[in-house]
C-alpha cells in the first residue's frame, strides 16, 4: 500500500472506499487518511487529507462509493486544493450552498433511484396514452 501524490495542475478522479477517513496526529498536526478504490494493478490505494482538504470533502458530503475529482493548484506562492471543481473559499463564500449542492457528488444508488423515477413516469405516460393498433408504425 502506498499514498498518491497530488501534482499541481493534475486533477485526479478518485472513487472514495470509506465513508470516513482514518485519522490520528503526528509533529505536524492532525492527518486524514482516506481509502481509495483503485485500478487491479495500482498499488496507490490510499491519499492523506490537509485539514482543508478534510473539510472540502466532508462540506461536499462525500462517503464511501462517491466520485471526486481533486486537483491540487497553485497561484502564486499560495498552494490549494479544488475539490470537484470548489476552493474552499468558494465554499465558504456567498451562494455557496447552490454551489455545494452541484458540486457534491451522487452515489450510485441515488443516480439509479432517480433513472428508475424517470423511466416509471415515461411508463405512466405510455399506459395514459389512447394509442391504438393504427397508431403503430409497423
Amino acid at each position: 500500500m502506498s499514498a498518491m501524490k497530488f501534482q499541481i495542475g493534475e486533477p485526479k478522479k478518485l472513487t472514495l472506499a470509506f465513508d470516513e477517513p482514518k485519522t490520528g496526529t503526528n509533529s505536524y498536526g492532525a492527518w486524514y487518511m482516506y481509502g481509495v478504490k483503485s485500478d487491479i494493478n495500482s498499488d496507490k490505494d490510499c491519499f492523506f487529507a490537509t485539514e482543508s482538504l478534510h473539510a472540502m470533502i466532508k462540506t461536499l458530503g462525500a462517503r464511501e462509493g462517491d466520485e471526486i475529482t481533486i486537483e491540487k493548484c497553485q497561484e502564486g506562492e499560495i498552494v490549494f486544493f479544488k475539490v470537484n471543481g470548489l476552493t474552499l473559499n468558494e465554499m465558504n463564500s456567498g451562494g455557496s450552498a447552490e454551489k455545494i449542492a452541484e458540486a457534491s457528488p451522487t452515489s450510485e444508488v441515488d443516480k439509479l433511484k432517480a433513472r428508475i423515477k424517470e423511466l416509471e413516469s415515461e411508463l405512466s405516460s405510455y399506459r395514459d396514452s389512447k394509442l391504438t393498433d393504427a397508431d403503430i408504425p409497423f
